[in-house]
């Protein structure tokens, strides 16, 4: 199991500072989703150049790619745009960069179920993704089409060759009560991803890893079992303090939670 974290969820407006301080953390892999110019790939050939150099420099490796394909409708035209370029500048850029893992979302909740249309084009983005190379990894999001990580199996098993990028803090928010063990026992088969943040539901809102439903100590316990060799992302989601901590010293806090993160995480990894 090897430890990556989002370049944004350090800092969100400096990727080269969010890369010095994974690079201090000891930490060896990143994962890309927000860049200078927006979300990746959507920024220059000039911009996607100077960020792999930027890499490159860190002597960081690149964990996977997040693109945001796709949050909106199923019918929605970007969808069909986005097949016909984004997906593949998408794969493009990650293969340079040196990883396979492309991360997607079901598309928008706006229909009492899951159209046919919504499996017909993830498994066009599956053969797209396939052709150039890549993996496609379906991350469970609250407000799509697999929300839940029960949810995001039973798309993913319509869809040969698509995983799973599980993300347990996701499933909470998504209303699961039991992401693990309950949800884990129904999709430990399909996981080739792993997310790691926590939800706090009386507050609505994020929370550091040790502090929400999540049990990741147990969830850990079970990736380990399972011989789990894949990313485990830390994507804090939130700059509100851990509980009890009045001051982020010389870190903002959304740095100062990642690094907590990254702590609690290792403390897990050894003692197993």
């Amino acid at each position: 199991m090897r430890v990556a974290v989002f370049t944004d969820e350090i800092n969100r407006q400096d990727p080269q500072k969010a890369m010095a301080l994974a690079c201090e953390w000891g930490i060896e892999a990143i994962e890309i989703r927000g860049m200078p110019g927006g979300r990746f790939p959507r920024a220059s050939d000039h911009q996607i150049r100077e960020f792999g150099h930027w890499i490159e420099a860190s002597g960081l490796t690149v964990s996977g790619v997040s693109p945001g394909l796709f949050k909106e409708s199923v019918t929605d035209p970007v969808v069909a745009q986005g097949l016909e370029s984004l997906l593949p500048r998408t794969c493009e850029v990650a293969r340079r960069w040196g990883t396979d893992l492309v991360s997607c979302f079901g598309f928008a909740r706006d229909t009492q179920a899951p159209t046919p249309q919504v499996i017909d084009t993830l498994s066009r983005m599956q053969e797209i993704t396939a052709a150039a190379g890549c993996r496609l990894t379906l991350e469970n999001e609250a407000v799509c089409w697999g929300a839940t990580g029960t949810e995001a199996a039973q798309l993913i098993r319509q869809v040969p060759g698509l995983m799973l990028c599980w993300d347990p803090g996701n499933a909470a928010r998504a209303g699961a009560e039991s992401p693990f063990p309950d949800e884990y026992d129904g999709l430990r088969d399909l996981v080739s991803h792993v997310h790691v943040k926590n939800y706090n539901p009386a507050e609505s809102r994020w929370s550091v890893m040790d502090e929400g439903p999540v049990d990741w100590p147990g969830q850990i316990d079970a990736l380990v079992a399972d011989q789990y060799d894949g990313f485990i992302v830390l994507e804090t989601h939130t700059d509100i303090l851990p509980t009890g901590v009045r001051d982020s010293g010389d870190l903002p806090p959304l740095a100062y939670n990642a690094r907590h993160n990254l702590m609690h995480l290792r403390q897990l990894l050894g003692s197993r």
